[in-house]
């Protein structure tokens, strides 16, 4: 999932637990994993590589909140939670986006057909959930928007940059073992990007649609097309008719799961 989904998780979370004081620094963990990866000598390979029986020190409790993003994304990605080492591609995964994206492989691969280009039937499937998780978010919006997750999010980042680095330097040091500077340089990148205008100018269809033509490189400049393509993302849309279940479900499991003390 994407980082405001990440957020308004995580949010509504704490708001049942009534935790709604916490630092705004542990928004900033639970995207760590999506985050780190603007650094361009660090993959989403890596970042979500940790074990996720991890156990949390109680120099680095903040840790648990990437754990919890890691859980979330397991959920979307596999349908059960990962042992941490690096999950094989499944064609058949019964993850929820995986699920929600088959839907959406047969128009994704005639779409490379007006454009032009073959495409595997793997690397399809691979993009039908990736759709299924950049349209999430907009079909949450109402949520979003609620909670005022943009603006939760931004002031997490300028708070952590601005008073927090130190802390987060080292827990993100202890969990993966990468360099301060660049810990320090992803957060540095992260102020100027995670702006209100930058987020809130992604909150729409137009530019799910440009991120995903940018992402593969896909353009054409027929009509038929960018139509093909716009229905594809409408489809997208339309196949989430249920966004408060993922949230029960997934919430139910990692609570099952029992690590993470702000979900007990």
């Amino acid at each position: 999932m994407f980082m405001l989904t990440h957020t308004y998780f995580l949010q509504k979370i704490l708001n049942r637990a009534g935790a709604g004081d916490m630092e705004p620094d542990i928004y900033v963990y639970n995207i760590a994993p999506d985050l780190l990866t603007i650094h361009p000598c660090i993959s989403a390979a890596k970042t979500h590589l940790l074990q996720r029986s991890l156990t949390i020190p109680s120099q680095y409790p903040k840790s648990a909140y990437v754990i919890y993003h890691l859980l979330i994304d397991d959920l979307s990605h596999h349908g059960y939670i990962s042992s941490g080492f690096q999950e094989e591609f499944n064609i058949n995964s019964k993850g929820y986006s995986y699920l929600k994206g088959n839907h959406l492989i047969k128009s994704i691969l005639n779409l490379y057909e007006i454009a032009g280009r073959k495409i595997a039937d793997t690397e399809a499937v691979y993009q039908s959930h990736l759709i299924i998780e950049m349209i999430y978010d907009l079909v949450i919006l109402h949520h979003i928007n609620s909670f005022k997750t943009i603006d939760v999010l931004v002031e997490a980042v300028n708070f952590t940059a601005d008073n927090k680095m130190d802390e987060f330097v080292d827990t993100i040091n202890w969990l993966y073992d990468l360099g301060k500077d660049e810990i320090k340089e992803v957060m540095k990148n992260a102020v100027l990007f995670i702006t209100r205008e930058s987020m809130s100018g992604m909150m729409n269809i137009e530019g799910r649609i440009n991120l995903f033509k940018d992402k593969f490189g896909l353009q054409c400049n027929e009509r038929l097309f960018y139509n093909c393509l716009k229905d594809l993302f409408q489809q997208a849309i339309d196949l989430i008719d249920d966004e408060e279940l993922f949230f029960q479900e997934t919430t139910q499991i990692i609570k099952n799961y029992n690590t993470l003390p702000f979900l007990k």
